[in-house]
């Protein structure tokens, strides 16, 4: 596309691009700064939108993600390997290179001719990694003359807002950090997942993929060891007395339940002498103890606190809540939802949201009493977040075209928004201590007085009448015995818990590393149990390669992210300090591979989706050695050289996961790679199997 056709295009021949990082919030500001007169335009078949604001012109543009990832830049070389560059996603995702060719392109023609740029991905880590790239590579280096503009809400207010007071240029600092951390997570998870699939393939003569990170070991450890402790718990017994008495004196009226002052008593002998001992005693009321007590309104949402709620109501896991949440703020429904933060901005006009959330029927009363109040102020919580606030409603109360759990998720967001303003719930408690014989017993009754915030999760009691020196009559004593219950699974909340409180993994990765564990087959079930590959994994590197599995190494290396942000040590330092660490792991490896590789195939043999290899096809074109052979699991089919497991080959390929394969007699004759016969939709299908060839063909 010559200038001219583009200056056609767009109607302009001096413009600001403003790169966003999806297409709808690209949308979203366009309406806010032009009144929702913006045009739309396509490019490459891609949608660009162009806006007049304050006499200038704004051409956004998006991406869909990151559009740039890592790749190795030699085709072969020993482990470990430290070559890598940024390359076009495409080139690592076969299925969206179409999509994302034509965004770089698009975003590589408009920048030719811009006169400024300004970054508006979402305000964090990967946001500012993402536009970093773009702004590198698809821009050609203009990712330190860039503006920044701020936002978390996709409201007209707060775009313009940003718009009016946009920073000089990126955050250049948490940039690096983003781009150093998804550097050792690349060096780690490809280095370690190769080193053990090695392993694997050196004793099994079978290809199978291992894959494991640098926050993905940790996590697995934390559901093994802890399934570990339930399978060898013991469950030691205790005791305890049921006993009830009468709640009116001398009258035959209404049990109450009282407990022993010792709730566990640790023998069974220990029980059945305060029970012979209590007999034809009465209850005697020694102590009678009242006080108010308060239950405040909720604090704010931040990500975990909603992910928690949602999977308490709804079962959602965190993937799930996350998912629906960004889809709010993408509609302007919500604010900026990957935050740590349990604060609202102070700035917040929350009497103007809580006017416009009267207009939903549900809230409506809860909304205009909290209108009649001269001042609105509402509970705050402990976290903050440098770049966004509290996850907060904007008012916007456009739902129709939600879904019932996405309106459920919403409706929660709003509920919990607007009990922050709401009094607390205050009731009265009443503690009463008896005497029976010599030993101690108590009860305990409370009732809410004032429901203010908390309608209904605390329950009503009725409180009883009764004053000290009062006896009762015991109507029943028993002996129960117990037993210590084990610690619980985990499930994917409590998971996601445990890894924000060991700081391994960030907010916005949480969710979805579970997410993947659970599809690579390290943990299964509802209930998160570990695999006899994930036991195997756990077990095996504790002896070969702890450090893998370290949560400290984790922290270590998040700390050295957030010293990178602070500008107080270089991205290069942290990265020498991971091919330090990484030559010790897979040295560590390398050197046990045959002991590793026997652990973890006795391990996938026990999975219901058993690896399989097919006889030898023939010899490797390539090599003219190593025989031809295919290896699968559940999910995908490759075409290996049995040399490779020794690194003594490139032939690794993948294959059509359906239909018969068959190997032609000679190779291709652009790369010597072997040509493939398979069917595509029941026609024959010919192929080289070098997915980077292009004489590639099909044929009836």
């Amino acid at each position: 596309m010559k200038k001219s056709e583009l200056k056609d295009i767009i109607g302009a021949e001096e413009y600001s691009l403003v790169i966003c990082e999806k297409s709808e919030a690209a949308r979203k500001i366009s309406e806010a700064l032009s009144n929702n007169k913006y045009k739309t335009m396509k490019i490459f078949n891609t949608n660009v939108f162009l806006v007049t604001y304050k006499k200038r012109n704004y051409v956004l543009c998006s991406a869909i993600g990151h559009l740039y990832t890592l790749n190795l830049i030699k085709k072969r070389q020993k482990l470990p390997r430290y070559d890598y560059s940024w390359v076009p996603i495409s080139q690592s995702i076969k299925s969206r290179a179409k999509m994302v060719n034509a965004r770089i392109k698009v975003i590589e023609k408009l920048s030719e001719n811009a006169s400024e740029f300004i970054l508006a991905c979402d305000l964090d880590q990967e946001g500012e990694t993402i536009g970093y790239n773009i702004l590198k590579y698809a821009c050609k280096e203009k990712q330190n003359v860039a503006k920044r503009v701020k936002f978390s809400t996709l409201m007209e207010d707060d775009i313009k807002s940003a718009f009016a007071n946009m920073d000089n240029n990126i955050n250049i600092n948490l940039a690096y950090a983003g781009l150093t951390r998804h550097a050792i997570d690349f060096l780690y998870g490809m280095n370690i997942s190769r080193a053990l699939s090695r392993a694997f393939m050196t004793s099994s003569k079978k290809y199978r993929t291992l894959s494991i990170g640098r926050v993905q070991g940790p996590t697995i450890a934390y559901v093994v060891e802890n399934e570990l402790l339930r399978e060898t718990y013991v469950p030691l017994p205790f005791w305890s007395i049921n006993t009830y008495i009468n709640s009116i004196k001398n009258e035959s009226g209404k049990w109450i339940k009282i407990h022993y002052i010792e709730q566990k008593i640790l023998k069974n002998k220990n029980a059945k002498i305060i029970l012979d001992d209590c007999k034809g005693e009465q209850a005697l009321v020694e102590k009678i103890e009242e006080s108010i007590f308060k239950i405040n309104p909720p604090i704010p949402f931040n990500l975990s606190g909603l992910q928690k709620e949602a999977f308490r109501l709804y079962k959602l896991n965190p993937y799930q809540t996350l998912s629906i949440a960004e889809k709010l703020y993408l509609n302007a429904l919500i604010s900026y939802p990957r935050t740590n933060s349990q604060k609202l901005p102070h700035n917040l006009n929350c009497r103007r949201i809580i006017l416009e959330l009267s207009n939903l029927s549900e809230f409506r009363d809860v909304a205009n009493t909290l209108l009649k109040k001269q001042r609105v102020s509402p509970t705050q919580g402990k976290e903050s977040d440098s770049a966004h606030p509290s996850i907060y409603p904007t008012g916007k109360t456009t739902i129709s075209t939600l879904t019932d759990i996405e309106k459920k998720i919403f409706n929660l967001i709003v509920k919990r928004f607007l009990n922050l303003f709401r009094e607390p719930s205050i009731g009265k408690k009443r503690d009463i201590y008896f005497k029976i014989g010599k030993y101690n017993f108590y009860t305990s009754f409370k009732r809410i007085t004032d429901q203010g915030w908390n309608e209904n999760s605390v329950k009503k009691e009725d409180m009883v009448d009764l004053a000290v020196g009062d006896e009762l009559k015991i109507k029943r004593m028993k002996i129960v015995e117990n037993f210590e219950e084990p610690v619980s699974s985990y499930n994917q909340m409590t998971l996601v818990q445990k890894m924000e409180k060991e700081e391994i993994g960030t907010k916005s990765t949480r969710a979805n590393i579970i997410r993947t564990i659970i599809d690579r087959m390290y943990v299964n079930g509802n209930e998160l149990t570990p695999t006899e590959l994930a036991k195997a994994l756990v077990n095996t590197l504790k002896n070969y390669s702890p450090e893998i599995l370290s949560a400290e190494m984790t922290k270590r290396m998040e700390e050295n992210l957030r010293e990178i942000e602070n500008n107080t040590i270089t991205s290069e330092q942290v990265i020498e300090k991971t091919k330090k660490d990484l030559d010790s792991i897979i040295k560590s490896i390398q050197e046990n591979d045959k002991n590793i590789g026997r652990v973890l195939i006795a391990a996938t043999d026990k999975l219901n989706n058993k690896p399989v290899t097919n006889k030898p096809l023939g010899k490797c074109t390539i090599c003219q050695e190593g025989n031809l052979i295919i290896t699968s699991n559940s999910k995908n089919r490759a075409l290996v050289c049995s040399r490779s497991m020794k690194d003594e080959c490139s032939m690794k390929s993948p294959l059509p996961k359906f239909g018969y394969i068959r190997i032609q007699k000679d190779g291709c004759i652009k790369c010597s790679w072997p040509k493939i016969r398979t069917s595509y939709k029941g026609k024959p299908w010919n192929f080289c199997s070098n997915p980077e060839c292009k004489n590639k063909e099909r044929k009836k």
